[in-house]
């Protein structure tokens, strides 16, 4: 059974969130825009773990600002990751 996310994203990579989802489907990533413009829907395929799911999604944000809230459909879980400040860039369980 696949996993179903949803993401909102602040500062991606060049800014722009269709390339964001353009590069999550590269690495095997099912990655919709949805109608709010910084927010994806994503299926993880059962073959993929967690982290590199993880760093798939840490590798679309900018290094110096970027951040993402991620939610799980299944679980419930939510998760952010930030590299603003002095944060590390890890996803933590909220």
């Amino acid at each position: 059974m696949m996993s179903r996310y949803f993401g909102e994203f602040n500062r991606v990579k060049g800014d722009n969130i269709r390339n964001a989802a353009r590069r999550l489907r590269r690495r095997g990533i099912d990655a919709t825009v949805l109608a709010h413009r910084t927010t994806l829907e994503m299926i993880r395929p059962d073959r993929m773990p967690w982290a590199d799911f993880a760093n798939a999604i840490r590798s679309q944000l900018q290094p110096r600002r970027g951040s993402a809230m991620i939610s799980s459909e299944r679980t419930g879980n939510t998760f952010i990751c930030s590299f603003a400040g002095n944060q590390t860039g890890r996803f933590r369980l909220q």
